[in-house]
């Protein structure tokens, strides 16, 4: 069963040829260097300078946080590596297809409900600023421990890219069954939040021995798999 963004991929796919759609929004295709159709408005924000991509978003959030469906649906559409990262991001949200789901909401309850007159650039950082507080309020609702599992909240310093391909490789490992969800957050907590492996004990629930043992085989099981691969 697809997720909700492999779904919104397959519905962009079809839309982003609509000519009806695109002469729907001529404006903004005309700022986007006179795009065709919108598949060639994703392709120059892509492409464009972060000063020429956010005209873009701005000219689309306006209409969008002001009921304009398609604006929002566009602008969606561009914001979407940002919200593969926040589902990756926030294990305790759930499983794969639960965490999609979140992010999208949040995303889309951000860009429809976004104050043009109050921030006026940054469009793109902005919203997903605000959906990831979002998902960390959902988080803390949910009862889980938010901190260990969220690669946003790593310090300054920290090396993000490992970060990342980290917090991927962990998901891809739990998608094809080499680990469970609670052993790829004991992981995340301590090679990526760098948590002490007593707090994390404590926050489970169980020895420091056990945590040990998880931890080591799980990493094993990760080394295994980028081996073979």
């Amino acid at each position: 069963m697809s997720t909700v963004i492999e779904q919104l991929e397959r519905e962009w796919r079809q839309l982003a040829i609509d000519q009806e759609a695109a002469g729907r929004l001529r404006a903004v295709c005309d700022a986007a260097g006179g795009a065709a159709d919108l598949d060639h408005l994703e392709r120059y924000v892509r492409q464009a300078s972060p000063a020429e991509a956010d005209q873009i978003l701005v000219a689309l959030v306006g209409p969008a946080s002001g009921g304009g469906q398609l604006e929002a649906r566009v602008l969606l559409q561009l914001l979407l590596p940002g919200v593969r990262r926040l589902a990756r991001q926030w294990w305790v949200l759930g499983d794969r297809d639960e965490r999609d789901a979140a992010a999208v909401a949040a995303v889309w309850h951000r860009i429809c409900t976004y104050r043009l007159d109050r921030r006026p650039i940054k469009v793109a950082a902005n919203i997903l600023m605000d959906a990831a507080k979002e998902l960390r309020r959902a988080a803390t609702t949910e009862g889980g421990p938010t901190e260990e599992l969220s690669v946003a909240s790593l310090t300054a310093d920290s090396q993000r890219p490992a970060a990342d391909e980290l917090v991927q490789l962990l998901d891809d490992a739990v998608q094809v069954g080499v680990l469970a969800l609670a052993d790829a957050q004991l992981v995340a907590a301590y090679r990526i939040m760098g948590k002490r492996l007593a707090d994390i004990a404590a926050d489970r629930g169980t020895s420091v021995r056990t945590v040990t043992r998880r931890r080591r085989a799980a990493e094993r099981a990760l080394v295994s798999t980028v081996a073979a691969a």
